[in-house]
């Protein structure tokens, strides 16, 4: 099992007290012989919602790599959620600094 994220119990924290009951932690998700490891997953009754969520910290020597790599990754989470039929809402979960950062580096005004 993968290596948790710094800010993984800052999120899991977060969402509880945002009325969230975590269901999964991770949501292991088996498809044509892979298996991924969605960080979280959690729902709330009222309105019948039901999430997944990808926590990262952009921790390498450029936050713009840090950033593809959490892109590509959740739109692989995604896509798969997709295929097994498996009706969750997937986030990412990232710093906002760090979301700034990647942001306004990627970005051509």
């Amino acid at each position: 099992m993968p290596r948790r994220d710094a800010y993984h119990q800052a999120v899991k924290q977060s969402l509880i007290r945002d009325g969230w009951t975590i269901t999964h932690d991770p949501l292991v998700v088996r498809y044509k012989g892979l298996r991924v490891y969605i960080d979280l997953a959690a729902e709330k009754v009222s309105p019948d919602s039901k999430i997944a969520i990808e926590v990262k910290v952009f921790g390498g020597n450029s936050t713009v790599d840090d950033f593809e790599k959490a892109v590509g990754q959740y739109s692989l989470y995604r896509d798969i959620l997709r295929r097994k039929k498996i009706k969750r809402e997937l986030f990412l979960a990232i710093g906002r600094k760090a979301y700034n950062k990647a942001w306004s580096n990627s970005c051509v005004a």
